[in-house]
């Protein structure tokens, strides 16, 4: 049986299959070993030697794409942009063919990059209430996008009558 000849629906899993496995090869062979490389030679010392002259703050929890802050605020986590949650969106985004979604979250997560250092630098300069704005964001854009992709996967099951 052809490509064409399958229900829509196996098309449509067979494509979530491929773009799934294609960016999980992309993230575990490429990215997650350079955001490795980034978080512990570059972004963990920078933050270490800033945070030498400050005793009541300190760096903890350097991870592969993640390091967290802890002091007279609450522990706050900072995770790299384009991290794994941003590929498992995208593959969902890309499935469902939502260039647009696709757009908006790559230019969210490049704001990211300028967000979270002024954020952890006017934490570390005692704008700590600023730590419970980043906490908060960490655990609502995950979702947010991952809840956008796939209300994106269903539209287009819906839309196309895919399961009748």
């Amino acid at each position: 049986m052809d490509n064409h000849q399958q229900p829509r629906s196996i098309r449509l899993i067979k494509r979530l299959i491929i773009i799934m496995a294609g960016i999980s090869f992309l993230y575990i062979g490429v990215i997650r070993p350079t955001q490795s490389i980034l978080i512990e030679q570059i972004v963990a010392p920078h933050f270490e030697s800033i945070l030498q002259n400050h005793k009541s703050i300190s760096l903890v929890g350097v991870d592969t794409d993640q390091f967290e802050i802890v002091g007279s605020f609450p522990k706050t986590k900072f995770e790299l942009p384009f991290n794994g949650w941003f590929w498992l969106t995208l593959g969902l985004f890309l499935t469902a063919g939502q260039s647009k979604m696709i757009r908006i979250m790559t230019f969210y997560h490049l704001g990211l990059f300028v967000i979270l250092y002024i954020g952890m630098m006017l934490i570390i300069n005692d704008w700590t209430w600023l730590a419970y704005i980043f906490t908060l964001h960490e655990h609502i854009y995950k979702v947010l996008f991952l809840v956008l992709g796939l209300v994106g996967l269903k539209s287009i099951t819906t839309h196309n009558k895919l399961f009748e």
